[in-house]
């Protein structure tokens, strides 16, 4: 199934000291010493190598499922091949499934096997760790399937929509649609119904794509060798659970291998084809989707009184799931694919990663290491990679080549687009030499984000005097053996000293911490770090002798970076929540502002700063302050030369407060908006006489 939407079994939770591990040797292809891997663990008694779990020693199996059960502990096995025979065994003794580790592709098979105990170790303490369940959309599909055909196209499988149509009709509600239908179409009746028509437009998402039909019609039911079709009808709104795409036209959607629910595939494409009748099949019951993102409106960038920011997020989602409006964005969780970019883009946390959290992700990355550190592993590099792309390359270089090296410890998130600049320099000030990410190749446009965040991350850690070569590199190799040659070639040492950190909270807030952090480690004296153009961290420069403190921006400003004294004319300005959105620029009427993007590490950047102040304009009638000096005085200047404005009476008006100002317009005589007697109209006689 090309989609993620499944029916999750609910993370495990597992304490390691407590339960029963079983490790397998896997033939005996891994030379794994159980009595040094339990002691790296932590743990006093030996762990059970077997040789065969899934074969021949089912029953060892069975008996330590058993016992576990009976102890009210939890069962471990390092195997994730055999997943499925092991839920069955359990199904069968009545006992729950076994948590799974991969020992075998990620440290056994490799040409530095002989090193990987330390890092076995952390791969074993790691699944004993409890993870936070993540939030989930139901969905639920009727198995109305759309088949979309075009017979005006050379290859636009018309005959192959049929085709299909009648061995999905019956498991599924069938309607196949044929734009630009002709006479060659031979009439049938086992394909569910067949219609005419050509999609103006589609939107929405699986269980509920909404369509909009032009020259549509239903095939006649008198229809003999060929199918006959009524008078057609335009505008015709319809919707369908499934949308299958035969046409090889344009998508119907941006970012479309994203859309769940919409399946397309070449006509004349036979294993394509066939995959897809597979997983039609099963796009009919009910589905648990995952949710991927968190979204918080009240601190979204994207607008402020229809004057535009902050767009990231719009720039890089590849799936069309997040749409302007108004002063913020929103996030179709039905559409969101996952691939995590959004959240690493983000200026303000407004959106973050759910699936999982960034700062659960950075925190289990973070506890692999101390794992792998406390077992006597050294020079730990961490790889990120995606659980489906990236499993499959780490098992192709297991299986045909060199397998990982003994310190790359793999780290896998549902899409490697999460992986930003907060993950990269949260790794390295953990304690990681190095951070691989490991790209998906034929992703170009999930992958450019993050040649931008990587570059980033390394002006950050320069600025820290943690950069070195080859400390963050992006692989987009596509043959497994390049990349192993990179994994094993690319040696980085770290420059600094790391700082780790407890990573919670959001990502802007784990990153500053680290850098502070990395900052003191290394005796940083450089409170400043200069960002390249577009970094969602700096400052804004306020030219201070035009500006009139007229606070514009910030009644504007989304994060509150820059704030005012009720009690006096002055504008503040506090560094460390500034997002860089460019909305205070494009508010201010005087044009003074200017933004700086840079890292400050001084405490002073989490202080608000006093930028200008003034002092109050009173009232001339009352005494009251009313606004400050400076503004008042451009608005008399501005005004000055309006004709409204000749008389000093209207004048010394704008000198006066609200209430003052309206008795003073009640009090003159001459009336502001007095034009004098209205002219007669002229009528026909006027011009005759």
């Amino acid at each position: 199934m090309k989609f993620s939407i499944t029916r999750v079994r609910p993370p495990a939770m597992f304490n390691l000291f407590n339960d029963q591990v079983i490790v397998c040797n896997c033939g005996g292809t891994m030379d794994i010493d159980g009595k040094k891997l339990a002691a790296s663990c932590g743990k006093t008694a030996s762990c059970d190598v077997a040789t065969s779990l899934c074969r021949t020693e089912t029953d060892r199996l069975a008996a330590a499922m058993t016992a576990t059960r009976d102890n009210g502990v939890n069962l471990i096995v390092a195997c994730t091949q055999e997943t499925a025979t092991f839920d069955s065994l359990a199904e069968e003794h009545g006992c729950a499934a076994p948590a799974t580790v991969n020992i075998r592709e990620m440290a056994g098979w490799s040409d530095q096997s002989a090193k990987a105990l330390p890092k076995m170790a952390a791969l074993m303490q790691q699944a004993g760790d409890s993870q936070r369940p993540g939030r989930s959309l139901s969905l639920v599909s009727h198995g109305r399937c759309l088949i979309y055909a075009d017979a005006g196209r050379p290859n636009g499988g018309s005959s192959a929509a049929l085709e299909l149509g009648s061995r999905l009709n019956g498991s599924l509600g069938v309607t196949v649609m044929i734009a630009n239908a002709n006479d060659s179409l031979e009439a049938t009746t086992d394909c569910g119904l067949v219609t005419t028509g050509s999609i103006q437009s589609a939107s929405g998402h699986f269980t509920h794509f909404d369509l909009i039909i032009n020259k549509f019609a239903e095939s006649a039911p008198h229809s003999r060798d060929h199918l006959m079709f009524g008078s057609t009808m335009d505008g015709v709104e319809t919707s369908c659970d499934i949308l299958i795409d035969l046409t090889g036209d344009t998508p119907l959607f941006t970012g479309w291998e994203k859309r769940d629910g919409y399946l397309r595939a070449q006509a004349d494409d036979s294993v394509a084809l066939a995959k897809i009748e597979r997983e039609a099949m099963q796009l009919i019951g009910e589905f648990e989707k995952p949710i991927y993102v968190n979204f918080d409106e009240s601190i979204c960038a994207h607008s402020r009184n229809k004057i535009g920011g902050c767009s990231r997020c719009l720039d890089v989602c590849p799936a069309g799931a997040i749409t302007s409006l108004g002063d913020h964005v929103n996030i179709d969780p039905a559409i969101c694919g996952g691939c995590g970019l959004c959240g690493a883009v983000c200026p303000s946390g407004a959106v973050q990663t759910a699936y999982p959290p960034a700062d659960q992700l950075l925190a289990g990355a973070a506890q692999l290491l101390t794992y792998y550190q406390d077992a006597g592993g050294k020079n730990a590099s961490l790889l990120l990679h995606d659980d489906s792309y990236g499993q499959e390359v780490i098992a192709m270089m297991a299986r045909y080549g060199r397998g990982l090296p003994s310190h790359v410890l793999p780290v896998a998130i549902h899409a490697i687009g999460r992986a930003g600049h907060d993950l990269m320099v949260g790794a390295i000030a953990l304690g990681y030499q190095q951070v691989f990410v490991l790209l998906n190749p034929n992703k170009t446009v999930e992958n450019e984000p993050l040649a931008a965040q990587r570059e980033l991350a390394e002006t950050m850690l320069k600025g820290v005097g943690m950069h070195t070569d080859n400390q963050l590199v992006l692989l987009d190799d596509v043959d497994p053996d390049m990349i192993a040659e990179k994994l094993y070639d690319r040696v980085g040492k770290s420059a600094g000293k790391p700082a780790p950190f407890g990573p919670l909270g959001t990502p802007r807030g784990y990153t500053r911490l680290a850098m502070r952090g990395l900052a003191a480690a290394n005796k940083v004296k450089d409170a400043v770090i200069e960002l390249p153009a577009g970094a969602p961290y700096g400052r804004v420069e306020i030219d201070t002798e035009n500006c009139t403190i007229c606070l514009s921006c910030v009644s504007a400003c989304p994060a509150g970076a820059l704030q005012d004294n009720p009690d006096a004319p002055q504008l503040l300005f506090r560094e460390d929540a500034c997002l860089q959105c460019g909305i205070c620029a494009a508010t201010c009427p005087e044009k003074v502002i200017t933004l700086v993007p840079q890292f400050n590490l001084s405490d002073s950047a989490m202080a608000a700063e006093l930028v200008i102040e003034d002092t109050p304009f009173p009232c001339t009638q009352c005494g009251k302050p009313f606004g400050s000096s400076k503004s008042i005085e451009k608005v008399i200047s501005r005004l000055s030369g309006h004709s409204m404005f000749q008389q000093s009476a209207r004048t010394d008006m704008l000198k006066m407060c609200e209430d003052c100002r309206v008795e003073a317009m009640f009090a003159q005589n001459d009336k502001t908006m007095d034009v004098g007697e209205r002219r007669k109209p002229r009528t026909t006689d006027d011009y005759l006489n």
